[in-house]
């Protein structure tokens, strides 16, 4: 692979392996679960690289030429990015149904013009989009922050170094004042990203505003480069390996779901990935060997290609296949020989070509080659090519023996009569709707073909959680109250809905409950849309859902007191909290109502193991989109029981609605699909399953 040249940074290309390592195997095996922090330090890295070349330039010239800078870029970027993003559209038509092939064109064409962070950001913070199935270039988010910082970074680069020379400032003074200009863009950004990752954290996280200051922390390393050229010999070692340290403790410690991320935790890899670059400015790194193995800086060199080759690669592979030891054995040796062959064949080549070069675009090359910032390309030898070629025919021919290798088929459930089983269960003889519904459940469960569909599966997969007259009651907007109830409204008996969007789900057999109850009763749905009924501080979607979600419950609780319901029924999602803490959280709700109702009613969440949304494609069959009941479900399953119990109440078991006895729960019953993600039923099952949850209800407040 030849020789390193003398200025080349070996630490900062094992930086950049720690980074890319750190995404894939965070993104491939959820380990470190903060892995996802590579990105951060990958900013870092970024930021201090264009800078130093953007100021080595103006040093040397007096002048930055944007159409050179711009040249450099998008020989670098555009190429292999642009080939991910056609082969990710190919394999993505013949993989997904029409729906999410739409979706992955339309975020191939964000990503070509590195707007992907904008659509994604959109997407994340629009509650019924958020739960939807992950595209397979959502990582090229981090790609846009990145190009967007350099339209206008070289810019004001350009101006200081103007208004320097104007004034006959000294070079120290144009460092004084670049370094004042990107530190109040790192400050002002990084307040920005810690106001909006408490207030909507998805879009903080997509946010080019929220990130800036990751880039611009490198950007401070490069203004600032020759102060760190003093630091001792002695003591480069103990910097790098503290800013190592920082970075492995950020990864294991920091998660996306538990607050503060991207600020203020982004600043432990940040200031991690600092420490790095600010001891190796002086020359050759000792005892880092861990980052300056030709092992560490191959895959360093190769880091770009990786990043983008391993999301699509995790994403499309998990359409067609279990994540187990074969998948992740899969995934690694397609993402590493892919990731090589287009380095070495395509992403290099093109670089180091003469593709939209011009005379002056060539000299600037050459002069940037002689930058202490620069990291010179090592290029391959002859032999070393023909090594890698055979390299990767053999891992081509492992994968290729691998899927050759015989697969048992999914197969459907051993059939069992339905009705008989569920009254054994229960506790009951179940009436004939819930009859007729387990046992359509059950011949769902034995499906080996996917039958017409009404509504089509992409319809509900981009559908909405509720009927359209219902969804307004759970927005924070809501409209009028008479809006929200149903039945007649001077019923003698009333049922009040609490909850999340799940609850919202319910909303629809509920309102069929009350229409055919010959008047007697009515039904008002206080639930709103990422608003779990709890008394327990959970991150909401966006700002204006956290902000409206505690005076929506509140609001609640003084209806609850006033008008004395008949009966409360609470359904929240199984997702978000621990159960102790969930628990106490429900019981302190409750206790401020539960003296003036009469009945509370806990109806539980639809199992949420399959995500039909990134299931259902042109490969799998509906065998392979059973879902099974899974621990954590059934223990929140097991703790509203004890709640119920604890509060004289009732639990009302949702399974007997989608679900088998065995717990087989199949993603479509006769011709109607049950769920449009992992725990939302559609719309259009809620009015199936209407006369069955009647009859279920009914024994419920007997």
């Amino acid at each position: 692979m030849g020789e390193a040249k003398p200025k080349q940074r070996l630490d900062i290309q094992g930086l950049r392996m720690v980074a890319v390592m750190l995404v894939v195997l965070s993104h491939l095996f959820h380990w470190p679960r903060g892995g996802f922090i590579g990105v951060d330090v990958f900013f870092v890295i970024s930021g201090f690289l264009i800078t130093g070349s953007l100021l080595h330039t103006f040093e040397k010239t007096g002048k930055i030429s944007f159409s050179n800078f711009y040249r450099r870029r998008i020989r670098r970027i555009v190429p292999i990015a642009t080939l991910v993003l056609f082969a990710t559209i190919v394999a993505s038509y013949f993989i997904y149904t029409g729906a999410r092939f739409k979706s992955t064109v339309l975020d191939a064409v964000a990503a070509f013009f590195f707007v992907s962070n904008w659509r994604f950001g959109i997407e994340g913070t629009d509650y019924f989009n958020s739960a939807g199935p992950v595209s397979p270039l959502q990582h090229y988010w981090s790609l846009s922050v990145e190009e967007q910082f350099y339209f206008v970074w070289p810019a004001v680069i350009l101006a200081t170094g103007i208004v320097v020379m104007r004034k006959s400032w000294s070079v120290r003074a144009r460092l004084v004042l670049a370094a004042a200009v990107m530190g109040t863009a790192v400050l002002v950004s990084f307040w920005y990203s810690v106001l909006n990752t408490e207030g909507s954290p998805t879009w903080a996280y997509f946010s080019t505003l929220a990130r800036v200051w990751e880039l611009g922390v490198g950007a401070l390393l490069a203004i600032s480069i020759g102060y760190f050229e003093r630091i001792p010999d002695w003591a480069r070692p103990y910097i790098a390996w503290t800013g190592l340290i920082a970075i492995g403790a950020g990864a294991f410690a920091i998660t996306e779901t538990g607050g503060g991320f991207p600020a203020p935790w982004a600043a432990v890899p940040v200031l991690g990935a600092a420490l790095v670059i600010a001891a190796g400015v002086s020359g050759d790194q000792k005892h880092l060997q861990i980052l300056t193995n030709r092992g560490s800086t191959y895959i360093g060199d190769i880091s770009y290609s990786l990043y983008l080759w391993h999301w699509p690669i995790i994403i499309l592979l998990a359409s067609l296949a279990d994540r187990n030891n074969h998948y992740f054995a899969a995934a690694l040796l397609l993402m590493f020989g892919i990731s090589i062959a287009s380095y070495h064949f395509f992403e290099n080549p093109i670089r180091n070509s003469n593709w939209l070069a011009t005379r002056k675009e060539k000299q600037e090359r050459n002069l940037l080659a002689k930058s202490r910032w620069r990291l010179p390309t090592l290029r391959m030898s002859e032999s070393n090519q023909t090594r890698g070629i055979v390299a990767l025919a053999l891992i081509t021919a492992g994968l290729v023996a691998f899927t050759l290798a015989p697969v048992s088929p999914a197969t459907a459930p051993p059939v069992r009569t339905a009705a008989p089983a569920i009254a054994a269960v229960t506790g009951k003889v179940v009436g004939p709707e819930q009859s007729k519904l387990a046992q359509s459940i059950a011949s769902a469960v034995q499906a080996t073909s996917w039958p017409e569909l009404n509504p089509s599966m992409d319809a509900v997969i981009k559908g909405r959680q509720a009927p359209p007259d219902i969804v307004p009651c759970g927005l924070v907007d809501r409209p009028e109250t008479t809006a929200c109830i149903w039945g007649n409204p001077l019923a003698p008996r009333s049922i009040f809905v609490l909850g999340d969007s799940v609850a919202m789900t319910y909303v629809e057999p509920l309102r069929k409950f009350a229409e055919k109850s010959n008047g007697q009763w009515s039904v008002r749905s206080e639930a709103m849309f990422g608003c779990p009924f709890v008394d327990l501080e959970l991150r909401a979607a966006d700002d204006e859902i956290g902000a409206a979600c505690p005076t929506r419950k509140a609001s609640a609780i003084r209806s609850l007191n006033e008008i004395r319901p008949e009966v409360v029924v609470i359904a929240n999602s199984y997702s978000d909290g621990a159960n102790d803490k969930w628990a106490a959280g429900i019981t302190r709700m409750t206790d401020q109502f539960a003296g003036n109702v009469g009945k509370i009613v806990f109806l539980s969440s639809p199992p949420d193991d399959v995500n039909i949304g990134e299931c259902y494609n042109r490969v799998n069959s509906p065998a392979d989109c059973i879902s099974r009941v899974t621990g954590t479900w059934f223990e929140r399953f097991t703790t509203e029981q004890y709640l119920a119990d604890s509060l004289n109440g009732t639990f009302l078991d949702s399974r007997k609605w989608f679900c088998t006895p065995e717990d087989y729960c199949p993603s479509f019953v006769g011709t109607t699909p049950a769920k449009m993600d992992a725990k939302h039923m559609t719309p259009a099952y809620a009015d199936l399953i209407s006369p069955a949850f009647a009859e279920a209800l009914l024994d419920a407040l007997e």
